[in-house]
């Protein structure tokens, strides 16, 4: 028994394999150097998970092809294919993981123009909204050729080394646009009552068994609820679940529909907006009507959440991926007793932000990685890179999140670092997130990175401002720079720049607010300091400004489509979008839509309009060591992704 997580490491057998430990890495893909590179999936098995699961395969090579470079694609049964995932589940099993692969069929939602010009099928016929792209409706052929594409590519997996599959029953794919009364109206037997709306997953499931044998283990993912009108909610999923346990061994509980961008903050618990766990309850009362395994996936980021879920009984398996995304060692360090080690996932999403939901391509100039971990999914590149020659004297300005990364690979690669810090704590803007309890994640990260610190022995001054003078003072042999950047003020009539309230001031001091507030700008910053003001104050009003035609930023959709639900719903917050402010006093804004003027009475005006790079630091500093490497926002004021990984590779770079 392990004496600090004596459930979440407690061995479970299902058929004929006993899994080591209860944690399943769920279906993860990548693009970058590492699509089809063994050793992001390595990685996870090394780390100690009992399953290590690749995503989003097809099944159909006729209706469903999904682009090459997104997925492990089972329709493509040919040598090559075969190969490159034979070593991938060869280094699962070396390193004692068991490998998965989940199915998958995009049904009415395929591309005809990934699928050379096919049309999608569908439970009905009828005409896409979003695009005009006619979707064919299933046939009794249609139906039996899908359900023997299913089989195919499981035996097609089986003969690659997977000792199981996920069969993906949710997320609106299509076993779930089958078995949802919101998208099937059939009246055959594939429609109408439950029992006939399930039998396409169940004719799956069966077929599976019959091409693989009994022992060959099938995982069924199910969306528990679809958080949609007409859709399938909890009650309805245990019915189901009752139905399809016969002929699967495990069943995998998350929720939502893709189709649907409103629940993809429930698919994805995004921290701040759903906590982590929110689906326990959900996934406990399946298990309650089944006699199989019951596994859940739900934003788990801590062993002891993990380990609280399990000792409660209310699930079986932990479901994990962004955290092993973060940290594939996240089960090793626990199971050995150090959980302050585990690189802590901030649930921001930022890792699936860029690959399927982003306005590119799909599989163009995506770039995979983690907003906490800049190693992830980059191990050719890290490999090709040399060891240090000789230990230096390394000064990192800034402790950020990219001068902490900085500072602690720098340590770690053997240099001896002196961090130096003008404010009086470790963060940056991480800082921030201690004003904002829907933040907390982030303070978990920023807390995992000032230990790291200690532990690699880096030297930290506090309320130490660089300077040119000071850096040459102590020889430094190279300096990263990560000074940040500062808040932008626009160019608006009539406010004092140096006295103007920002973001800062709604986070930070917000008892210095009036009741009621406009904050100019409307991006996700301004959004989250709109949510702290009204949470702080149930009787303050919020007025969001923003002269784009859209709030927050769509580009980042999980923010997108778990805030401004929020934001719609919040009685204390109205905006206004495409709306422009070209005046300010400190009890007024003057707004232009348009071209009709409008001046606005408030208590307090503030600005949230972005962040400029402090490039006037950078180059002040520039000349106090022959290696140079500015990094993070002082560059350019982006992400946390950016910061993390721009101060890793320069550490990295000091040879």
């Amino acid at each position: 028994m392990n004496p600090y997580y004596p459930h979440l490491f407690e061995p479970i057998t299902i058929r004929n394999i006993t899994f080591r430990n209860r944690i399943f890495s769920t279906p993860n893909c990548c693009f970058g150097e590492n699509s089809g590179n063994v050793a992001f999936f390595e990685n996870k098995s090394k780390g100690g998970a009992a399953v290590v699961t690749l995503s989003e395969s097809a099944v159909s090579p006729k209706y469903d092809v999904q682009d090459p470079g997104f997925g492990m694609s089972l329709a493509r049964r040919g040598d090559s294919n075969k190969a490159r995932l034979g070593d991938i589940t060869l280094a699962i099993k070396a390193f004692g993981a068991v490998p998965s692969i989940e199915l998958n069929h995009h049904g009415m939602y395929a591309r005809p123009d990934k699928n050379g010009g096919i049309n999608p099928i569908g439970p009905v016929g009828f005409i896409r909204e979003r695009d005009g792209v006619e979707v064919l409706p299933m046939d009794e052929a249609m139906i039996e050729e899908t359900i023997e594409d299913y089989a195919v590519s499981a035996a097609f997996a089986k003969r690659c080394g997977f000792d199981m599959v996920m069969v993906h029953l949710g997320h609106g794919w299509l076993p779930a646009q089958f078995l949802s009364p919101r998208t099937n109206t059939r009246t055959d037997r594939w429609g109408g009552s439950l029992e006939n709306r399930a039998r396409f997953s169940v004719e799956i499931c069966k077929r599976i068994k019959e091409r693989c044998g009994d022992n060959f283990i099938i995982e069924a993912r199910i969306s528990g609820d679809e958080f949609t009108e007409n859709g399938m909610h909890v009650k309805d999923a245990c019915e189901f679940a009752e139905i399809i346990q016969d002929y699967v061994d495990i069943i995998n509980v998350s929720c939502g529909i893709h189709d649907d961008r409103s629940t993809v903050g429930q698919m994805f618990p995004m921290s701040g907006f759903v906590e982590a766990g929110c689906h326990v309850e959900m996934a406990a009362e399946i298990k309650r009507h089944v006699h199989i395994p019951v596994s859940l996936i739900s934003g788990i980021n801590t062993p002891e959440l993990a380990e609280k879920i399990l000792a409660e009984g209310k699930v079986d398996i932990i479901g994990m991926g962004r955290a092993l995304i973060c940290d594939p060692e996240f089960p090793n360090k626990a199971r050995h007793g150090h959980p302050e080690d585990i690189v802590h996932c901030m649930r921001c999403n930022y890792c699936i932000a860029d690959l399927a939901f982003d306005p590119l391509p799909w599989g163009q100039n995506k770039q995979f990685g983690c907003a906490a971990n800049p190693k992830i999914a980059r191990d050719l590149m890290i490999a090709r890179m040399a060891e240090p020659k000789a230990s230096r004297n390394v000064v990192v300005v800034g402790g950020g999140p990219a001068g902490l990364n900085a500072a602690i690979t720098a340590a770690q690669r053997g240099h001896k670092v002196t961090l130096l810090e003008k404010s009086d704590a470790l963060g940056g803007n991480l800082k921030i997130m201690e004003c904002e309890p829907k933040k907390h994640d982030m303070v978990l990260y920023r807390d995992y990175l000032v230990r790291q610190l200690e532990k690699n022995g880096v030297e930290v001054r506090l309320n130490t401002p660089a300077t040119k003078e000071l850096i040459q003072s102590m020889k430094a042999d190279a300096v990263i720079c990560a000074v940040g950047s500062n808040i932008m003020i626009p160019p608006v009539k009539g406010i004092d720049r140096d006295k103007v309230l920002t973001f800062m001031d709604a986070f930070y001091r917000p008892d210095t607010l009036g009741k009621d507030v406009i904050i100019v700008g409307g991006g996700i910053v301004a959004c989250e300091a709109a949510l702290c003001l009204a949470d702080h104050d149930p009787e303050r009003k919020i007025h969001l400004i923003e002269m784009r035609n859209v709030l927050c930023d769509p580009n980042y959709v999980h923010h997108y489509n778990t805030m401004i639900p929020v934001l719609d719903k919040h009685p204390q917050i109205d905006y206004r979008v495409s709306t422009r402010c070209i005046a300010a006093t400190d009890t007024s804004v003057t707004v232009v839509k348009d071209g009709v003027e409008e001046t606005l009475n408030t208590e307090s005006v503030v600005f949230a309009t972005g962040l400029t790079p402090n490039k006037k630091l950078v180059e002040e500093l520039r000349d106090s060591a022959l290696d140079f490497y500015p990094v993070g926002d002082c560059v350019e004021a982006t992400r946390i992704k950016d910061a993390t990984r721009t101060g890793y590779f320069a550490a990295m770079n000091i040879l």
